[in-house]
């Protein structure tokens, strides 16, 4: 008579799977999507910002020229209203571009885009959390996303508050919405000024 013995206890057996692998796949073409998505969103604007910068240049330095030429003129001329004030009105219109100017250039500095933020958000990925949609207006940023289990979403949000691309930012709103397997949430933050911006 033949006797089997289970030498397999409960801790030595496979663990089952969670997440599938196809889902896991899908997951991470999605996320590769929406980055690539973004990169090129940045890029095209970008590149419009450049060439307003060049039309804004190109405009001021022939409102230059006019300029040193209507001196020449008055030079030749004292005493005339019409030509000073000529003079006054493109001076004026010389200050106002150069200011339009040096607005955009700090808006360019301070505004490094979303590829770095993308890149820390990479970094604390851990596929129980995946982003589906990053929007910024004015400053103030909104994620979407979703999760299988609402308790990883805080901890994603605590390792989110940390990365150097949102120092001086302070989410304050997070909705949380079952839908069939998934947890949806959508969390909303608010610009705080820190000692150093001040």
């Amino acid at each position: 008579m033949k006797t089997r013995i289970n030498l397999y206890v409960t801790e030595l057996q496979p663990v089952k799977e969670k997440l599938p692998l196809s889902m896991s796949v899908t997951i991470v073409i999605s996320v590769l999507i929406c980055s690539l998505m973004l990169c090129m969103s940045l890029y095209w604007l970008l590149g419009n910002e450049e060439e307003l910068q060049q039309k804004l240049r190109s405009e001021l330095a022939q409102e230059q020229t006019q300029l040193a030429s209507q001196a020449r003129i008055l030079s030749r001329v004292n005493n005339n209203k019409a030509i000073m004030e000529q003079i006054k009105q493109v001076t004026l219109n010389i200050k106002n571009k150069k200011r339009v100017l040096a607005t955009l250039k700090n808006e360019r500095e301070n505004d490094s885009g979303f590829s770095s933020l993308l890149v820390s958000l990479a970094s604390i990925s851990d596929q129980k959390v995946w982003l589906t949609k990053i929007k910024s207006k004015a400053g103030l940023l909104t994620f979407s996303g979703s999760a299988k289990h609402s308790q990883d979403i805080p901890m994603w949000v605590t390792r989110l508050s940390q990365i150097e691309e949102l120092h001086g930012k302070t989410f304050n709103s997070l909705v949380m919405e079952r839908d069939n397997s998934v947890i949806n949430f959508v969390l909303h933050n608010k610009i705080t000024m820190t000692t150093q911006e001040k």
